[in-house]
């Protein structure tokens, strides 16, 4: 039991620390999908809009770090 409980303690910070990484993911998107329609290149919308798309199955995935390399792609579009 004294090496049980220390192992569900790890298990159980990993699987809060995915959910919190998983909520980031979404809220950026969000953030990104409303900064779609600023752009004036179509293109670059297209190429935003697929991105996103893309974060949004890998955060669906718990494919968090996918996830995130994905926004920062994003993100570098919209600047």
């Amino acid at each position: 039991m004294r090496r049980v409980l220390p192992c569900l303690t790890v298990v159980a910070a990993l699987l809060s620390a995915g959910a919190i990484a998983q909520a980031d993911c979404s809220q950026e998107i969000a953030a990104l999908r409303g900064r779609v329609a600023t752009l004036n290149d179509p293109v670059k919308q297209h190429e935003l809009e697929l991105l996103l798309a893309k974060a949004e199955d890998d955060n669906a995935a718990g494919r968090t770090n996918r996830c995130a390399d994905d926004l920062q792609h994003a993100q570098q579009l919209v600047k």
